[in-house]
């Protein structure tokens, strides 16, 4: 019973017949008798000496200074008026059959427990009006008696058609092939470390790595690192074996890889952008050996500083 419950239970009590022929010292035992149940009962009940409840000699002795015996008379008192029900067989003390909950009140707390009550009017799967146009729900043991017609297959072409015709948007036209072969074939010659006094210079090949880059979606800035990062670490690599590349087909492996993989390098830093990062590095270091005193660097100001 909530505490609101017994209150209003104690003060309707008050004025009973019953409970004043008792005398005020019976009441007062009453009122304790019924915070004790709300205190360490369950469901409008105690058992005495069972779970988390003391012993009835407990309960005399430290609530209300008596024997055992003395409270046992009390209680069946108390009982014979039916201001509250005692059981000196099982020692359970419970509310009177006035202040007992209502057959109301346990069916809702056990449907409390099971999770509660659905909803009268609560939107499930049948009753969705969302799924009014969705095929029936299977039906175990049952047939089908509504054939659900879809048009997945000419979805399905259509996005391939779709598919198809991106593919024809990012294929390269052969200007721009040239435009990106011509940019990029002598600086990968270049960065091979080919002498064009001594050996010929073709670079056919890179023809290859700009259509494999337009069709990879780079731009023709984001090919030329691609293809000079790999041209210079396999020269390099070459050179100290003692076995230098022989031609420009020779790096056409590793670039065709690092196409596909994606991977494209940094944009080399000019000299100013160089000496900023230095400048603002170091002002780092002395801002956190300070401990965070004053503004915090910023690498635009001396990016900006070192380009005046």
């Amino acid at each position: 019973m909530a505490r609101k419950s017994i209150e209003k239970a104690i003060l309707d009590a008050v004025s009973d017949i019953r409970l004043q022929a008792l005398g005020f010292e019976a009441i007062g035992i009453w009122v304790f008798l019924m915070n004790l149940i709300r205190e360490i009962g369950t469901d409008g009940s105690v058992t005495f000496g069972f779970g988390r409840a003391p012993s009835l000699a407990d309960v005399a002795r430290i609530r209300f200074g008596m024997s055992e015996t003395e409270l046992k008379t009390h209680l069946e008192t108390h009982c014979k008026t039916q201001l509250l029900a005692w059981d000196d067989a099982t020692q359970t003390l419970s509310y009177g059959p006035d202040q007992q909950p209502s057959r109301r009140t346990i069916s809702n707390r056990l449907n409390g427990a099971k999770g509660g009550r659905p909803p009268k009017n609560r939107v499930t799967e049948r009753t969705d009006p969302a799924q009014r146009n969705l095929p029936p729900m299977a039906i175990k043991g049952g047939k089908s008696v509504t054939e659900c017609k879809t048009h997945a297959p000419i979805a399905k072409a259509k996005a391939d058609n779709d598919s198809y015709h991106k593919a024809k948007l990012v294929e390269p036209s052969a200007s721009e092939i040239d435009a990106v072969f011509n940019r990029i074939g002598p600086k990968a010659f270049d960065a091979a470390g080919f002498d064009p006094a001594r050996d010929l210079q073709n670079w056919s090949a890179a023809r290859q790595w700009a259509a494999d880059g337009l069709r990879k979606g780079m731009t023709p800035e984001e090919i030329e690192r691609v293809v000079v990062a790999e041209v210079s670490r396999i020269a390099e690599r070459q050179r100290n074996k003692g076995k230098p590349a022989p031609h420009m087909g020779y790096f056409g492996k590793a670039i065709c890889a690092a196409i596909a993989a994606g991977v494209i390098p940094e944009e080399p830093k000019t000299f100013a952008q160089q000496v900023a990062e230095r400048d603002w590095e170091e002002a780092m270091r002395e801002w956190v050996r300070a401990g965070g005193a004053g503004p915090q660097p910023v690498l635009a100001d001396y990016a900006a500083k070192a380009a005046a």
